[in-house]
């Protein structure tokens, strides 16, 4: 690597850019400002090893999870466990990266056991070692992507696709702000995949294929959608060997061979203490392949790709580029970007909670650079060359404002809409939020709704749904009251439901619950639970209303679903029912 190349010196930029941000983390970790290692999904994927070493097996429960959370990071809610069907707690996260975390986990442990601190795996030893690691493999991903680039172009055009690919894009927020989930591992792990096997396509090198099937197995210990890169070996080595296809299928063998290997270690957590060898998603959430969400998942102003990495609008001169100078790159890059795009978006959460953009796509990343450099160098005249970095530098610019936009939370990460996005657009500060997507945790928005005209957002307010009864439920007895689609009642899913109903119970002393599922042809993703027996008012009809907001809705025919859930030995009257909807109206 020689110093004064632009290549070198943009990553050294880069680097230290996060640099300073991970100081500044590691700086709150040493003066005890920050205690929390990680929470929410990063939790999930980190658990493993605190429990494995600190108790000895990997039998995690949701009463330690809870109790740790506490301790360190405010109470932060625990929502990462599934009950198996032999009665233990699963947790739905995979633990590929608790095993990438290792290293770093046990020079923690050791350093907590040298300076007397708790060896919990939460501590201030394991939480210094946990940023570390986080760095190392930012600098690992900027490495490695520069030596993947500079197997297909010149020093400059690898610089400029480095410069684009992360100051032009969600990264630098994913890398540095959520740097406990798995994509900045992802980005790292899939640039060294890739390295090795285009090196070996160009050089045929064994030991470059063994080593891109081992990091391609490892990513899909850490996110099975990972299979998916498997696409591109598969166009390469089937062209490479078009006369040798027995040679061809016992090099494409390494692949799988290395996926199953590095989740034996999954398989046996599954068996060992859920049961059950392999158990696909414990999510709420599915990926519904013949119900995507791409045109939202590239454009939505929610969390569309495009919308916030603009920079991205160049790749089609990039393809048409690799269409001439590369075909096999082409049909087996551009065929993995196809079906990536197909199956992320068909996770029902398809927006993937918090986050600036699509953080999912910056996994592929190191992929898509190859593309950015093939549109910088099919700019081969002026006009072209003024153009395209025009463009692109403009997307730098706006992507750089809006990182900052998204840190400060005037964009927010989960509920922009049309509205909100031109009114922050270019602004420093904001203090109106009115525009937003309704916060589906709280009603009080229903209050506020002059303010939302003020803003140009209507609403409607109707009654959807009524019985007069009374609808009786016989002890034991569940009670179906009525299912209905929700499109069919409400125009969007910003919606409040305002419940009104009297309800009779024969013993207040015994539970009887009403509950408001949202479901699909594929499941039941949302509910609202309401007891209408246990310590209530017995044998007369007591007036309730209750109020509650929709969930996202995630597919066009989902449904409401009402019953009363009667396990018990009490018998329930339900009367003059009624639901009222209240729903925003944009633009």
């Amino acid at each position: 690597m020689k110093i004064k190349e632009f290549s070198f010196k943009v990553i050294l930029f880069i680097s230290i850019i996060f640099s300073i941000n991970f100081y500044n983390n590691i700086e709150k970790v040493v003066n005890d400002s920050n205690r929390c290692i990680c929470s929410y999904d990063g939790f999930g994927y980190y658990m493993y090893n605190p429990y494995l070493f600190s108790r000895g097996s990997l039998n995690l429960n949701s009463d330690w999870a809870k109790e740790i959370q506490n301790r360190y990071c405010d109470s932060t809610i625990v929502y990462q466990f599934h009950p198996a069907r032999n009665g233990n707690e699963l947790n739905i996260y995979h633990l590929g990266l608790a095993i990438v975390q290792l290293p770093s986990y046990l020079l923690g442990d050791i350093t907590a056991s040298v300076l007397h601190y708790e060896r919990d795996g939460f501590s201030k030893p394991y939480h210094f070692f946990y940023l570390l690691n986080t760095l190392l493999f930012i600098f690992l991903g900027l490495l490695y992507l520069r030596k993947l680039l500079k197997l297909f172009f010149n020093d400059k055009t690898t610089g400029l696709s480095i410069l684009f690919v992360y100051l032009g894009t969600n990264a630098l927020v994913t890398f540095g702000i959520q740097y406990d989930l798995t994509h900045l591992y992802l980005f790292a792990l899939n640039s060294i995949f890739l390295f090795h096997l285009f090196q070996f396509h160009q050089r045929e090198n064994k030991k470059s294929l063994i080593l891109a099937a081992l990091f391609l197995g490892l990513t899909v210990c850490i996110r099975p959608t990972q299979a998916l890169m498997g696409i591109i070996p598969l166009f390469i080595l089937l062209n490479k060997y078009k006369t040798a296809k027995v040679q061809a299928v016992k090099k494409l063998l390494w692949f799988p061979f290395f996926g199953l290997v590095w989740n034996i270690p999954q398989f046996y957590y599954w068996y060992s203490i859920g049961g059950e060898l392999l158990i696909p998603n414990m999510h709420t959430e599915e990926i519904i392949i013949i119900d995507p969400n791409i045109i939202d998942f590239l454009f939505s102003y929610k969390k569309g790709w495009l919308i916030y990495s603009p920079i991205f609008l160049i790749l089609p001169f990039g393809f048409f580029q690799l269409y001439k100078k590369n075909r096999i790159l082409f049909w087996s890059s551009s065929t993995f970007i196809f079906m990536y795009i197909l199956v992320m978006s068909s996770w029902e959460c398809w927006w993937y909670a918090n986050s600036f953009g699509s953080r999912v796509m910056t996994d592929i990343y190191p992929l898509l650079a190859i593309v950015i450099g093939y549109a910088i160098v099919s700019t081969t005249n002026f006009k072209k060359r003024i153009g395209l970095f025009s463009f692109a530098s403009l997307c730098v610019g706006l992507s750089l404002f809006q990182s900052y936009q998204s840190i400060m939370y005037i964009i927010h990460p989960e509920r922009m809409t049309k509205e909100q996005y031109w009114h922050v657009f270019g602004k420093t500060e904001v203090s109106d939020a009115i525009r937003l997507e309704i916060d589906r945790e709280k009603t009080d928005w229903i209050d506020q709704l002059k303010e939302y005209e003020k803003c140009g957002i209507d609403h409607q307010n109707k009654i959807i749904y009524s019985f007069k009864g009374p609808m009786i439920a016989l002890p034991t007895e569940d009670l179906t009251i009525d299912k209905f689609k929700l499109f069919d009642k409400i125009p969007n899913d910003e919606t409040c439901f305002i419940v009104s109903f009297s309800v009779y119970t024969s013993d207040s002393t015994k539970s009887s619950q009403l509950r408001m599922e949202t479901i699909s042809d594929f499941n039941c993703y949302a509910w609202d639970n309401y007891e209408i027996s246990l310590g209530k008012v017995q044998n007369q009809y007591k007036e309730y209303t209750v109020k509650f907001n929709l969930k996202n809705i995630r597919h066009k025919n989902d449904k409401m679903q009402i019953y009363i859930d009667n396990d018990n030995d009490v018998e329930i009257k339900i009367k003059d029912f009624k639901i009222r909807a209240i729903t925003l109206l944009r633009n």
